[in-house]
């Protein structure tokens, strides 16, 4: 009898060792899910996917944030459709722009350090075929702030053949595009 009793005894601790050991291993495994997937993206290669290039010229490359499309409100809360605000990105290449921009920052730049980009801030009026620039922001290659401005909302032409007229462009299309989406969904 103390035979069969020592003998449950072990089978019962050998089996609570095992239960214990198979919840370790499927803790262990909830938490290295991601061990099978893709990997993370970086900060760096996020920021390059929220960009779509839109055009490159001898000064540099144009960009918008595809995500910042956004309609402006007016005071009773209802968005006008034609107007319209955008962020975008001039990432510098001319080595004559780059040059005057590095003296001209020469004092607000880190240790090998060279102005990188600008961001805009540039809203539109679809129906005028007009746009205004309100805030720029220039950076270093280091992500350093090197100038911010703003300015009140003051509507231009839209130059033929401009960075400015492709980005008048994109809006229209994505005004055209929401207002389908709205036709379709009734």
């Amino acid at each position: 009898m103390k035979k069969l009793l020592v003998f449950c005894l072990m089978v019962m601790a050998c089996l609570s060792t095992f239960t214990a050991q198979a919840e370790e291993v499927t803790k262990q495994e909830e938490l290295n899910w991601e061990i099978s997937m893709m990997p993370k993206a970086t900060e760096e290669e996020q920021e390059a996917a929220r960009w779509s290039i839109v055009v490159e010229n001898n000064l540099g490359v144009y960009a918008y944030d595809m995500g910042s499309l956004a309609f402006t409100k007016v005071e009773n809360g209802i968005a006008d459709k034609n107007i319209i605000s955008v962020m975008t990105k001039t990432v510098f290449t001319d080595k004559e722009t780059l040059k005057k921009l590095n003296e001209k920052y020469k004092a607000k730049l880190a240790k090998k350090e060279k102005v990188q980009y600008c961001e805009i801030l540039m809203t539109f009026n679809l129906a005028e075929k007009s746009y205004a620039v309100t805030n720029m922001d220039v950076f270093g290659s280091k992500k350093t702030l090197l100038q911010h401005s703003e300015k009140e909302l003051q509507f231009v032409p839209v130059p033929e053949g401009s960075f400015a007229e492709a980005m008048l462009e994109i809006c229209q299309q994505a005004v055209a595009n929401e207002a389908q989406q709205q036709e379709a969904g009734k």
